[in-house]
């Protein structure tokens, strides 16, 4: 088991380590680079008890209301170090303010999805202005060179079947959750960590939401570390969102080589909509919007 172990980590090592072409087009860059994670991740994720690799189901992180500085850029780090993928919602004002975030996330392989351009209530929106919202930040990825996938995700969860028909009218496929860190709300890295990890359930999806843009973000990043390590120890898997509603596992996510086009239907219901949760601005030392 030892010599299998050693065996698997030396091929993830050099599938990190393999180069990718520099001249290649900025979307092949992106999916070859999603690769590499997904691959490594296969490999970290070999158990050493002889039990199945994610015996115990599969979870997706996902982060909404970025980019912002500073806390982006360090969950980008973790995530990359700890071999996890992720999706990120972003909003498109925050893209505006800060598109150098927007290509760290988009050029280490993680999937980038859309999250409105001012983080409103959709269903208090005429459907001009949800189209309006949607397209903006659509806008703006395309303006900085990212080409925009087919995630996106309603703020605060906040959609019924208008808004849901606004959404697919423009390509797209909104995508909730059904494991909420309520980072927003407070609480130590410690805390968000045991909260996403009692709402895990076993033998399904757990698409987690946790957030990159609000004032209790360096807590909540602080917290993926932990959740990865105990979740892996369980026995479960991270993966990417898929295109019909599945967290797709490690070794799926390879062999389908999709990373930011992809999408995720809205079958996962979230809890108890909170209308009003405070968009909290995270801001720089020089006082401007992150």
């Amino acid at each position: 088991m030892v010599v299998r172990v050693l065996l698997v980590l030396g091929a993830a090592l050099a599938a990190m380590a393999a180069p990718v072409d520099a001249h290649a087009h900025p979307e092949q860059v992106r999916l070859a680079l999603a690769a590499k994670v997904t691959t490594a991740a296969a490999a970290t994720s070999v158990p050493t008890t002889g039990k199945p690799a994610c015996a115990a189901g599969l979870i997706a992180l996902t982060f909404d209301d970025g980019p912002a500085r500073g806390v982006t850029r360090t969950l980008v780090r973790i995530l990359q170090d700890h071999h996890v993928p992720a999706t990120f919602f972003m909003v498109g004002s925050r893209v505006h303010s800060a598109p150098g975030l927007l290509h760290l996330v988009a050029r280490s392989g993680f999937t980038i999805g859309n999250h409105t351009w001012s983080h409103p209530e959709l269903t208090r929106l005429s459907d001009h202005a949800v189209r309006r919202e949607i397209r903006s930040t659509a806008r703006e990825l395309r303006h900085d060179g990212v080409r925009p996938g087919t995630l996106m995700r309603p703020p605060y969860g906040d959609i019924d079947a208008r808004v849901r028909r606004d959404v697919h009218d423009l390509g797209l496929v909104p995508v909730l959750w059904n494991v909420d860190s309520a980072d927003w709300r407070g609480g130590s890295a410690r805390q968000i960590a045991d909260s996403i990890l009692g709402q895990l359930q076993r033998h399904r999806d757990n698409i987690v939401l946790q957030h990159d843009g609000v004032r209790n973000s360096p807590a909540s990043v602080a917290a993926v570390p932990r959740v990865v390590r105990e979740a892996r120890h369980r026995g479960f898997c991270f993966g990417s969102l898929g295109p019909h509603g599945h967290v797709l596992a490690p070794a799926v996510a390879e062999g389908t080589a999709r990373a930011a086009v992809t999408s995720s239907v809205d079958r996962v219901q979230p809890g108890p909509r909170v209308v009003g949760t405070p968009f909290s601005v995270v801001l720089d030392r020089s006082g401007t919007t992150a």
